[in-house]
C-alpha cells in the first residue's frame, strides 16, 4: 500500500518536491504552499497523513504563516505523526542564528519551538555540506540533493549542440541577494577580462555600479536557451545547496566552475576563506578559453554521463521517496 505524505513549507519547493515524488514514486502527496483561510481544510488533512515533510521553511519565524505553520507542526507532533524537515540552503544557517539569539521573545517561543520541533523531527538536505551546519545545532540528516524538474535540460544535451561563435560565460545573480551571490567579484572579472562576454540571469544588475560593457543582464531568462549560448556557468556562492544551475548547466554538456566541491565541476576557492576567488576564475575561464579559440574543446560529455547517473529529477526523487519510506517502516 502506498503511503500518503503532507508537505507544507515554502511555496515553489513544496509544489516542485509533490509533484516530482508523484511523478517518480509512489508516494501519495498532498501539498499545501499557502496557510490562508480557504486553505483550512487541506491543512486539517495534513493530520490524516502518515508523515509531514516540511520544505524549506525554518522553525520559529516571526509572521503569521510562519505561526501556523508551527502550531500545526507542534500538534502533529504532539499526536504521534512523523515529521521530516527538507533543509533546501538558507534556512540552516538563519536557524542557527536564532537559535544563538538572545532576545527575551526569541527564548519564549521562538527557541524552544525550534528546538522542540527539532528534537522531535528527522532531518534530509538538499546538499552534503548542510550536514556539518545542522549538526552544529544537534541534528543528525540525510543528504537528498532536490529534485528540481531536469527533462527538457536532459534532451538539450542528448544531442551535443554546438558551440557558440563567442567564449560566453554565463551565471546566476538575483538582485536582492547579489552579495551572497558574488556580484560585485564577478564585475571585477568581467573588467580583468574585457575579451569575454558575461551574461547574468535572475536580476536586472541594479546593484552593479559602472557595468563593464562586457557584462549583460538578463533578467528572468529562459534558462536552457541561456545555457546553450554559453560555454561556461560559473556559480560563484558563499551559501548555497547544491544549486539547479550546475545540475541543468552539466546536463547541457557546459563547463561548470562552483565554490562547493562536485565531481563534474571546476572547483573555485570558498570567497570568504580565499583572497584569490577573482584570480582563480580568470585562471580557470583563460585556460578554458584558449582550448576553446584553438578548436580543442570539446563538449562536456564526461559531466552530462556523470550527472544523468547521479542527478536527473528521476534519480533524485527516487532516493528521497525510497528514504521517507524507509524511515516511516522502520518507525512501525
Amino acid at each position: 500500500m502506498s503511503e500518503r505524505v503532507g508537505l507544507i513549507g515554502t511555496g515553489m519547493w513544496t509544489r516542485r518536491l509533490a509533484l516530482s515524488l508523484s511523478r517518480h514514486s509512489e508516494l501519495k502527496c498532498s501539498p499545501v504552499s499557502e496557510v490562508k483561510v480557504k486553505d483550512l481544510f487541506s491543512l486539517l488533512r495534513l493530520f490524516g497523513t502518515q508523515a509531514v515533510i516540511r520544505v524549506g521553511f525554518r522553525p520559529g519565524q516571526f509572521r503569521p504563516r510562519a505561526f501556523v505553520i508551527d502550531i500545526l507542526c507542534l500538534l502533529y507532533v504532539a499526536l504521534g505523526g512523523k515529521l521530516f524537515f527538507y533543509w533546501t540552503g538558507s534556512d540552516v544557517p538563519r536557524t542557527a542564528l536564532l537559535l544563538k539569539s538572545p532576545g527575551a521573545i526569541a527564548g519564549y517561543w521562538s527557541i524552544p519551538v525550534t528546538r522542540y520541533l527539532l528534537q522531535h523531527s528527522k532531518h534530509c538536505v538538499a546538499a552534503p555540506w548542510l550536514i556539518k551546519e545542522l549538526a552544529e545545532f544537534g541534528c543528525r540528516a540525510k543528504s537528498l540533493p532536490f529534485p528540481t524538474p531536469t527533462d527538457e535540460f536532459e534532451e538539450a544535451g542528448a544531442s551535443h549542440p554546438e558551440w557558440p561563435s563567442e567564449f560566453t560565460v554565463l551565471s546566476y545573480v538575483p538582485d536582492h541577494n547579489y552579495s551572497n551571490y558574488c556580484g560585485d567579484e564577478l564585475a571585477q572579472l568581467a573588467r580583468r577580462m574585457p575579451n569575454v562576454q558575461f551574461r547574468i540571469m535572475g536580476g536586472e544588475g541594479a546593484w552593479c555600479d559602472d557595468c563593464p560593457p562586457n557584462l549583460t543582464f538578463l533578467g528572468w531568462a529562459h534558462a536552457q536557451d541561456q545555457y546553450l549560448k554559453c560555454v561556461v556557468v560559473l556559480r560563484a556562492v558563499r551559501h548555497d545547496a547544491m544549486g539547479g544551475t550546475v545540475r541543468e548547466a552539466l546536463l547541457c554538456g557546459r563547463y561548470v566552475l562552483y565554490t562547493y566541491p562536485h565531481p563534474s565541476a571546476i572547483l573555485l576557492p570558498e570567497p570568504d576563506r580565499s583572497p584569490n576567488l577573482i584570480r582563480d576564475m580568470e585562471e580557470n575561464l583563460t585556460h578554458l578559453r584558449e582550448k576553446f579559440v584553438c578548436g580543442r574543446l570539446p563538449f562536456n560529455v564526461e559531466g552530462r554521463h556523470w550527472v544523468m547517473a547521479n542527478l536527473t529529477e528521476g534519480v533524485l526523487a527516487q532516493r528521497a521517496a525510497s528514504f521517507f519510506s524507509e524511515e516511516l517502516h522502520e518507525a512501525d
